[in-house]
């Protein structure tokens, strides 16, 4: 370790042993751990007795060595509870709705768990070859360090170090090393691990913390700096309130009505729902920031009254309890709306009324609000928004490939296949009709690719009116201090992005959403022979040179009911990998079972399986996003008529009789029975 990186680990465990095991918390959490591994070495012993006596132990496998959470329903089924959980519920369900493995596999699976667990138990020294051949098995799958090394830690703790994505985090950081939750990995990070319990075993012996394994006491520091130390940022949101402040801000709460009502003189906050507690809220109105809240309690519903021009008003809406806090001086928007706009609004770029739409809330990201602190130093900033630093240390979130499809529904040997083209071609775009879910499924592929290390994604859509000046770099003109024009060369998104990706060792995704609406050749300019040719830089037209970072990665998206894949350019279309997506019912379907919205879709998947055979063009098919709504049961009739009926009159120009048999009137009764 070097010696800067040895001083702040020093440091930094001091500060946990003064702060953390004293406290409830830290005594419950360090009772958990002989406890669980006295449990783990007796489901072991059983489970070996039970072979001996011919019995099938596929169950007691799955159940006894596999680490799970907590959870009332797990404790009494009798899994086997771990202080660092890799699953929540049985693993066989989480497997199977990814899509896999089947049911006849898991004795297959179970055999090579067990086998594997039992080499390690027996000769410790063959830990390597024990990993190299159960991963290269075709049934070990989906298992990494952080689903096989806690019942190796519990059945021999002074051979295993307990590696999860915290631990592993720490260790790669301060070792300076980058190794993956891959179980062929776990070898190196655990001898690196045994490393670095050593280097603090002195100092856990003079702060006299009796009776505490130096592994336990280094499993907790390491969930100290994750959770405690470095606490995951609030969510923080940009609203744009115009005029109406006052109206908007009331005492120490936000106001939304349920229904808007027509002739109101203001406007209300559309997705104040989405709000929950902690997260901050920065309010522009009239030219500047003015206020910053943060959510005290979430949204609920009540009936609130309004008094406005003389009228009042009393309805069912939203209320949101906030602490706010009045920015001393505002800070204008000219400070640092050129900077902002380039960052993640999610809706679009800041514009120059401080946001696309009013009372609509806009994510932003932490670098944004330090932009927007540094612009204005001498502004008074609650204490709720903390340091502009960064944390010391942070643990980026560990997002498995088959996390990725559970959450879009997609099973996993097809995105192993896109991650796989993504990463050869180091671009893809992901390809469909409209509600499809492809700016959903690129984003949660990005979460995947940049999920173990230090990298970001970023999003920028296309539009017609996209140039290589917004991309690459332009001429953008600027006013001086004596109030004159220059005329700078800047750099556009993408140069940016590839600064800024250069300083990270993670894969940092960018994402062009609805990337065949502006014109491809004219935006790329010298991209497109950098995207063929990636370990070469390429000079600009307008100064400087251009090279693509290793670590940047590229996701399209392409709207192919706005233009399909054949109009786009051959040289382009020869450098993308294309991941073609459909109408997938199964995720609707999924959608609804999950979040138990109690909303019959069969009758609707019908419908759409019907209206797609005669639509008879998968570029125009009708997708599912449309109908992925909780409060579906309230909406269908206004999304069917406003959304859908449209579309069909459109595509079905010259042939309404087609339709007119897709009416909500004709399709009613088996939409919403």
């Amino acid at each position: 370790m070097l010696a800067e990186k040895r001083a702040e680990f020093i440091e930094l465990f001091h500060e946990f042993v003064d702060s953390y095991p004293p406290t409830p918390q830290g005594e419950d959490h360090l009772r958990h751990y002989e406890e669980e591994r006295e449990e783990g070495r007796r489901y072991f012993e059983a489970i070996l007795e039970a072979e001996r006596h011919g019995e099938d132990v596929t169950d007691q496998v799955l159940m006894k060595l596999l680490p799970y959470v907590g959870s009332k329903p797990n404790r009494e089924r009798g899994f086997w509870i771990s202080i660092a959980p890799a699953f929540n519920g049985d693993v066989r369900k989480k497997f199977e709705s990814a899509g896999w493995t089947d049911q006849e596999s898991w004795p297959k699976v179970a055999e090579e768990v067990l086998r594997f667990v039992r080499r390690c138990y027996d000769r410790p020294e063959e830990l390597k070859a024990a990993c190299d051949e159960f991963s290269n098995s075709a049934y070990s799958k989906g298992f990494q360090s952080g689903t096989l090394t806690p019942i190796l830690h519990a059945l021999r703790p002074d051979d295993f170090i307990l590696i999860n994505n915290k631990s592993r985090s720490v260790v790669n950081y301060f070792s300076g090393t980058s190794y993956s939750s891959s179980l062929t990995d776990y070898p190196s990070i655990n001898e690196t691990a045994r490393s670095l319990v050593n280097d603090i075993s002195d100092h856990i012996d003079a702060v006299k913390i009796s009776g505490i394994r130096y592994d336990d006491l280094f499993d907790m520091f390491t969930h100290w700096l994750a959770v405690t130390k470095s606490p995951k940022p609030s969510n923080i949101w940009w609203v744009n309130q115009g005029s109406n402040l006052d109206l908007e801000l009331d005492g120490s709460y936000l106001w939304a009505p349920i229904k808007s009502k027509t002739g109101r003189k203001f406007y209300h906050w559309d997705n104040l729902s989405d709000l929950v507690k902690d997260d901050i809220i920065l309010h522009y109105a009239n030219g500047c920031l003015r206020y910053a809240s943060r959510v005290i309690e979430p949204s609920r519903r009540t009936r609130y009254p309004h008094a406005i021009d003389g009228r009042n008003w009393s309805e069912d809406g939203n209320l949101v309890k906030v602490d706010y806090h009045e920015l001393k001086p505002p800070i204008p928007l000219d400070k640092f709306s050129q900077s902002l706009s380039k960052l993640d609004i999610n809706q679009g770029p800041l514009n120059n009324t401080g946001g696309v739409k009013q009372g609509y809330l806009f994510r932003l990201n932490s670098e944004g609000l330090d932009i927007i602190r540094r612009s204005q130093p001498e502004t008074d900033w609650p204490d709720f928004l903390g340091s502009a630093k960064s944390p010391e240390f942070q643990v980026p979130e560990e997002y498995p490939l088959i996390d990725c499809a559970e959450d879009t529904g997609f099973d996993l040997p097809t995105l192993e296949r896109w991650v796989r083209a993504i990463r050869r071609k180091g671009q893809a775009v992901l390809y469909g009709p409209p509600g499809t879910g492809k700016t959903y499924v690129a984003e949660h592929l990005a979460k995947h690719l940049i999920g173990e290390e230090d990298g970001f994604f970023d999003l920028v859509q296309f539009h017609p009116a996209y140039a290589y000046e917004d991309f690459i770099q332009g001429i953008r003109p600027q006013s001086d201090d004596d109030g004159g024009l220059r005329y700078p060369v800047v750099p556009g998104r993408f140069l940016e992005f590839c600064e800024r990706a250069e300083s990270k060792r993670g894969t940092c995704v960018l994402i062009i959403d609805e990337i065949n609406r502006a014109n491809l050749s004219q935006v790329f300019g010298e991209l497109m022979y950098l995207l063929e040719y990636r370990d070469r830089s390429i000079p600009l037209a307008g100064g400087g040179r251009l090279r693509i970072p290793d670590n940047v990665l590229i996701i399209g998206t392409m709207n192919t009911a706005d233009r399909s894949i054949a109009l786009v350019d051959h040289a382009l279309r020869r450098r993308f990998a294309f991941l073609r997506l459909q109408p997938n019912h199964e995720v609707l379907r999924k959608y609804h079972q999950s979040r138990n919205t109690g909303y019959p879709v069969e009758g609707l998947i019908g419908v759409l399986r019907r209206l797609n055979a005669q639509i008879n063009d998968p570029h125009y098919e009708v997708g599912i996003s449309f109908f992925l709504r909780d409060d579906l049961d309230e909406e269908i009739e206004d999304i069917w008529m406003m959304e859908i009926e449209p579309y069909l009159d459109e595509y079905f120009f010259d042939r309404s009789e087609k339709a007119e048999d897709f009416q909500w009137d004709k399709v009613r009764r088996e939409i919403a029975p």
